[in-house]
């Protein structure tokens, strides 16, 4: 594939940027590589130049306020676009208060108004509207769902206003507000040259702008081609041991009982909740250390988990369901026994080892090396 490698002629520059893992001594020569014709994204709506756009911001350490950290720092497409510390580091080397979250099929109507429909009524495929798939690709079991309510709180619905809330979060990049990040990005030349692709006769880079940007990037990275996919698609057998574990998971202990239908629930961590969950979003004391329930895609990889990362494996996630469920006030009515007490569902060895061996056979290979989502900031 042919790469600009230099952007002194029309499309190249070589830039000077600290290291994309903060506090690093000295700055690293980094160079903005991408190829001559962008990548097919197939975000409907969205133009692959507004998804490239998106994907260098992703990748930019300088929409951060000491260039710094970029969203990639907290977001590692290795791990599925997480974190593999219970607590990332922003810009002056805090600790954020949550996990970070991974990013993949995360479901969004920013970009449904640019979609055209044709004169003749031919059908337009947008993505599924419940699961948030691509268009053409087959949806796999439910339990795949990720919430359209975004972060463990669940404070936000709009995607176009979530991907900048880490911008200006006082821990994470500490930029003080949008456009003073769109005055910034103005004064760079590779940005002045992508906002005028993705968005040609307007005035270019605007906060909404950056926001669709990064919006689309976002919406881009799907995950379909696990095991598990491609056993749905035919395309693949499950070993007998998945196959018992895919039967614990729906059956015997009905996990997709929470897992198919998304939203928020207290698992009963702990007695007594110390981080109020949902509940400081919607004021009600009832939803007090409810977290969203995370969609499990690749979740081999997204270690330590929970809203804490309290565990380091899926050993312990599943030793805490087995007899680890604590009495709290808010627990989860499917987490409770008929007389109120918590569930101690009492897994065999035999039955934790298959639920793993099927959970592991969640993890899509492709889409943490799909080069479509990589850095394409290429440091020497």
């Amino acid at each position: 594939m042919c790469l600009l490698k230099n952007f002194a002629a029309f499309f190249s520059l070589v830039i000077i940027l600290s290291a994309c893992e903060p506090f690093e001594s000295g700055p690293s020569v980094t160079s903005l590589e991408l190829p001559r014709t962008p990548f097919q994204y197939n975000v409907p709506g969205a133009s692959d130049n507004l998804v490239t756009l998106g994907r260098v911001l992703f990748y930019d350490t300088r929409l951060s306020v000491n260039n710094a950290i970029s969203c990639a720092s907290c977001h590692k497409q290795v791990l599925a676009f997480s974190d593999n510390v219970a607590f990332s580091r922003g810009f002056q080397n805090k600790l954020t208060l949550r996990n970070s979250m991974p990013i993949q099929n995360i479901i969004s109507d920013v970009f449904a108004d640019n979609v055209i429909i044709e004169e003749d009524s031919t059908p337009v495929v947008l993505p599924d509207t419940v699961f948030g798939y691509l268009p053409g690709v087959v949806p796999p079991p439910a339990f795949f769902r990720t919430d359209t309510r975004l972060f463990w709180d669940g404070r936000e619905t709009s995607l176009e206003s979530m991907v900048t809330r880490p911008i200006m979060d006082h821990i994470e990049m500490g930029m003080h507000d949008l456009p003073t990040l769109a005055k910034k990005l103005k004064t760079i030349w590779e940005y002045q040259h992508l906002f005028t692709k993705a968005f040609p006769d307007e005035d270019n880079v605007t906060p909404d702008k950056i926001s669709l940007g990064l919006s689309a990037f976002l919406l881009s990275i799907r995950s379909s081609n696990s095991k598990v996919d491609r056993a749905s698609r035919g395309e693949a057998k499950l070993s007998a041991s998945e196959e018992f574990g895919q039967f614990l998971f729906t059956q015997k202990f009905g996990c997709d009982g929470c897992h198919a239908l998304g939203g928020f629930a207290n698992i009963g961590l702990d007695a007594l909740s110390s981080d109020p969950g949902l509940s400081s979003f919607t004021g009600n004391p009832n939803d007090a250390g409810k977290f969203k329930i995370p969609a499990l895609r690749n979740v081999q990889l997204t270690a330590p988990y929970m809203h804490d990362g309290r565990f380091k494996t899926l050993e312990q996630v599943l030793d805490h369901y087995s007899s680890g469920i604590k009495n709290n006030p808010t627990l989860d009515g499917l987490l409770r026994t008929e007389d109120g007490k918590p569930v101690r569902m009492n897994m065999t060895a035999a039955e934790k080892a298959a639920l793993i061996s099927f959970l592991n056979a969640l993890t899509d290979h492709t889409m943490i090396t799909d080069p479509r989502f990589s850095n394409p900031f290429k440091q020497y």
